[in-house]
């Protein structure tokens, strides 16, 4: 009859059950197991993730630290939206918590997510990532405006008179390329001043204007200003005469004829003209009486240095006309 017996052999956690039959027989092992796996590294993942745009070209970003064992924290970046591709940005020391992204292009989406990580031996442990986060560069400013233009140049060589009706003329030259137009100022004093019209910009060198609101026969002194956009330039001014001078002025024969357009002359003058057209310096020839008209039998200039005649109306305050003159021989 046969008889059991049970050994029991214990090697690490392997049990061997051996059975036998009348004899003892060799006991030997059928499995072996062994566990060598090392312990695991978590790394807490990062939350709280915030992205704010602080300048065209600068993005921050805070998040909260939520491990106490992370050799750093990783940066990722996606240019293509919050489930774009991301690609790693940067790499931080343990216990960051900010980052400033910069070197960034204007009206440009970004968007960011976070881990931690651990390395042990050459194995490094990531924690999930944190949410993602997206911000926005704001856009450039507009560029500047232009620079207004620079004030014009002030009018020049301003001249001014009456004419018979009666009116008021003046006339420069425009030595400015970049005004807007020209305003012309009266005053009867000097001292007050009005406005009494404007014209545009002129393509001439010489502008000529006519204010026909100066109907009486006393002097007006005229200022003309230039101006654009960006202001005034300085004034230029001149006054008429005070009294009306004579015109067609005429040697018919050997007598001198003119209009008399003035109501309140004193008396007239003679003056031999110069090689220029107007009174000789120290030229005058002779005084005539208000309302003169004419010098009969005064024939051409005798002297060798005068060219002809000029006349003008002389004031009770001993003013003056504008002159007409009359050439009665060539240089």
């Amino acid at each position: 009859m046969c008889s059991m017996r049970v050994k029991w052999v214990v090697a690490s956690i392997l049990t061997v059950a051996s059975f036998a039959c009348d004899q003892v027989q060799p006991v030997a092992p059928t499995l072996d197991v062994r566990a060598s796996s090392a312990p695991g590294v978590t790394v807490n993942a990062p939350t709280s993730l915030t992205a704010i745009a602080v300048s065209m070209s600068r993005i921050d970003l805070s998040w909260q630290d939520n491990s106490s064992n992370e050799g750093g924290f990783q940066v990722h970046r996606s240019t293509t939206g919050a489930s774009g591709a991301f690609t790693l940005r940067a790499s931080l020391a343990a216990n960051t918590s900010a980052y400033s992204d910069t070197g960034l292009t204007a009206s440009t989406q970004y968007c960011y997510k976070v881990r931690a990580f651990q390395t042990k031996s050459s194995k490094t442990f990531f924690s999930a990532f944190s949410a993602t986060a997206c911000a926005t560069t704001p856009a450039p400013p507009p560029p500047p405006p232009p620079p207004p233009p620079p004030t014009p140049s002030a009018p020049g060589q301003v001249s001014a008179g009456l004419m018979t009706g009666i009116t008021a003329w003046v006339q420069w030259v425009d030595y400015s390329t970049n005004e807007d137009g020209f305003r012309v100022e009266r005053s009867g004093d000097g001292t007050n001043w009005m406005t009494v019209g404007s014209i545009g910009p002129s393509s001439d060198y010489s502008v000529l204007f006519v204010d026909t609101t100066w109907t009486i026969e006393q002097s007006a002194c005229y200022r003309v200003i230039a101006f654009n956009a960006a202001g005034d330039s300085p004034s230029s001014v001149a006054c008429t005469p005070p009294l009306l001078g004579p015109t067609l002025l005429t040697m018919v024969g050997d007598d001198l004829t003119w209009a008399d357009n003035s109501s309140v002359e004193s008396s007239y003058e003679l003056w031999f003209m110069d090689v220029d057209g107007g009174p000789a310096y120290e030229g005058l020839a002779g005084t005539y009486p208000a309302n003169t008209t004419s010098i009969p039998g005064l024939g051409p200039c005798p002297l060798s240095w005068c060219w002809g005649w000029v006349v003008m109306a002389v004031s009770s305050d001993g003013q003056t006309s504008a002159y007409a003159a009359v050439q009665t021989r060539q240089p």
